[in-house]
């Protein structure tokens, strides 16, 4: 037999369990049982009638871009341990090069010599949301961007034509392969000349509740094409200015620990506008 001297109780049942001071363990265990469920309980009711918060979850991917070809954008989504995700490559398709249309990291060159350019992998980066984005740095830094605090692939080039004839020029990026539904999760924020456009996949959910400082998102073109523009009349000694940033977005509900260990690969290319596109 257990005594117990538990002070004035203030629960009805549990003062008159109590009664003769002399209470036997089964009952006590019995009596504290039935509280803790009934307190889990309130505790799930509490949670079901309570406000919904979206919070980024504190998880560690690695990012990267490599650029096979003319221009690829790849990156993973590792566990904690970490891996080298590749660089990123750019480089202008063979007609377009024959056009002299050049690439550079430096705006003010006196001639674009380049036909491909490589930025560093980006490792380590956890889900992020696009207000903790540096826009304004990246587009201020020539070339890659590293932000220390959280990480994104973020790269800035310049394209010039150095040839002696306007050409009509035609860019898409496109999803060429993934891995454990990663497209479902990731922006890509394209900036020409300071327009800034978001793309995601459209949400199967039809979920719009994302912060208010987050831009409306253009849906991918398709599974696999994510945008597709135009650059038409691209005179002589003519630039244009790019920023290429790809993220995870931790707001988005497809954001969940399935993405774990996935990868995308996607390519960004530029070419000559045909007449039969």
């Amino acid at each position: 037999m257990l005594k117990a001297n538990l002070g004035e109780p203030k629960d009805a049942k549990l003062e008159g369990l109590l009664k003769g001071s002399q209470l036997s363990l089964m009952t006590l265990a019995f009596y504290f049982q039935k509280s803790f469920q009934k307190g889990v309980m309130m505790m799930r009711l509490s949670k079901v009638l309570g406000v919904r918060r979206i919070k980024i979850r504190n998880r560690i991917f690695s990012l990267g871009i490599i650029i096979t070809g003319m221009l690829s954008l790849t990156f993973g989504v590792i566990t904690f341990y970490g891996q080298n995700a590749g660089n990123m490559i750019m480089s202008i398709d063979p007609d377009a090069a024959q056009r002299k249309i050049r690439l550079s990291t430096e705006e003010f060159k006196e001639e674009y010599t380049d036909v491909r350019l490589m930025s560093e992998p980006v490792e380590n980066a956890k889900e992020i949301t696009y207000s903790w984005i540096k826009l304004d740095e990246v587009q201020e830094t020539d070339g890659n961007f590293i932000d220390t605090v959280h990480g994104y692939v973020a790269y800035t080039f310049y394209m010039r034509n150095e040839g002696f004839e306007a050409v009509d020029l035609d860019y898409y990026i496109r999803i060429t392969d993934f891995t454990n539904s990663l497209d479902e999760g990731i922006r890509v924020i394209v900036i020409e000349d300071g327009v800034e456009t978001m793309y995601m996949k459209a949400d199967p959910t039809n979920n719009s509740n994302y912060p208010s400082t987050m831009p409306v998102a253009e849906h991918f073109r398709t599974s696999r094409e994510v945008m597709r523009k135009e650059i038409l009349n691209f005179k002589p000694q003519q630039t244009k200015k790019f920023s290429v940033i790809i993220y995870l977005e931790g707001n988005d509900p497809d954001t969940t620990d399935e993405l774990l260990g996935g990868t995308i690969k996607m390519e960004m290319v530029f070419s000559i506008l045909r007449d039969s596109k």
